[in-house]
């Protein structure tokens, strides 16, 4: 969650890591960040418990304007922005994108076509036409068109992302939700060509919903990864303290094993006994012994050793 809050931040141009949301999370005041960027950091931390709150249900999520805008005040509350009152639709001029990503365009200018258009657009995304599509394409479809009417005077992207996630996460659809924004950071120069491209081609959205479905599954693909990696490392923590149980490595070569599945960095002899956390194994033992660990440790295929002598865990150990 912090680092998906740090994504849809930073392409809106706030430059908090991941890292230091989870500390803003904490309580912690860190300096060297405006109070502008705090804040809107503890928006968006309150705006994702709000959304943790919605439960999965059999029926797709009726989208309301109330719902939509209590997520912008959330978002944007205590954070002064020009023209914007949180929670409220504009009543002026607003430009979205530029030449760089595809051009400008104008949303719609007035109060009342605002009102308008978003009275239609929950309607239609409540229709049943279009509650029966696939849950991503309905969450991509209400991403664009929201954006594309742009009802407030700032914050549209996150509150977009949000709603986007808010209708994948009530459809059943784990991590996904939570995870795509760091996607749209990564790629955010065609995330926003994707947007100008639709809008190009009038009524056909097919750049953006591709380009969303892409983020979906680069999201999906990079859990699955995770998930693997932590299978692998509990089943290699079983597997070591049953090699100990039965004698083939020693507790010390045990220790070193369980400080590395936690520090997977590259390592050589010299870190052994000049680096935490493995000085405080190898502090007392002879350069010869240290040696010998990691000899037998590459022999038994548990570590493996590169052409520059550094050593790795070896986490295809049990292939």
């Amino acid at each position: 969650m912090y680092s998906s809050i740090s994504g849809t931040a930073m392409i809106e141009g706030n430059a908090i890591t991941g890292e230091d949301v989870k500390r803003i999370a904490a309580g912690e005041d860190i300096v060297s960040y405006t109070q502008k960027d705090k804040q809107e950091i503890k928006n968006l931390i309150n705006a994702y418990n709000l959304l943790s709150g919605f439960e999965p249900a059999d029926e797709p999520f009726t989208l309301t304007e109330e719902i939509i805008k209590k997520l912008h005040k959330i978002i944007t509350g205590n954070v002064l922005l020009e023209n914007n009152i949180p929670g409220q639709y504009r009543n002026e001029v607003v430009y979205v994108g530029d030449k760089a990503h595809g051009g400008k365009y104008t949303p719609p200018k007035i109060s009342a076509d605002i009102k308008n258009l978003m009275t239609e657009f929950v309607s239609w995304i409540n229709s049943e036409e279009i509650k029966i599509l696939n849950p991503f394409i309905r969450a991509a479809l209400a991403h664009y068109h929201f954006c594309l009417i742009h009802p407030f005077a700032d914050g549209n992207g996150r509150t977009a992302r949000i709603i986007e996630a808010l209708l994948l996460q009530t459809s059943n659809i784990k991590y996904v939700p939570k995870k795509i924004s760091n996607y749209y950071y990564r790629n955010v120069d065609d995330y926003y060509i994707s947007f100008s491209k639709s809008i190009n081609l009038k009524k056909n959205i097919t750049p953006f919903v591709e380009f969303m479905l892409k983020a979906s599954v680069e999201s999906l693909h990079s859990i699955k990864e995770s998930i693997v990696y932590f299978i692998r490392k509990f089943t290699l923590r079983d597997f070591y303290a049953f090699e100990k149980k039965e004698k083939r490595i020693t507790t010390r070569q045990f220790d070193l094993l369980l400080l590395l599945l936690d520090n997977q960095a590259p390592f050589s002899l010299k870190d052994l006994t000049e680096k935490s956390p493995f000085s405080l194994l190898y502090r007392r033992v002879s350069t010869q012994t240290a040696r010998r660990d990691l000899k037998k440790l590459t022999e038994k295929n548990i570590l493996h050793i590169s052409n520059d002598n550094k050593y790795s865990l070896n986490l295809r150990a049990l292939g």
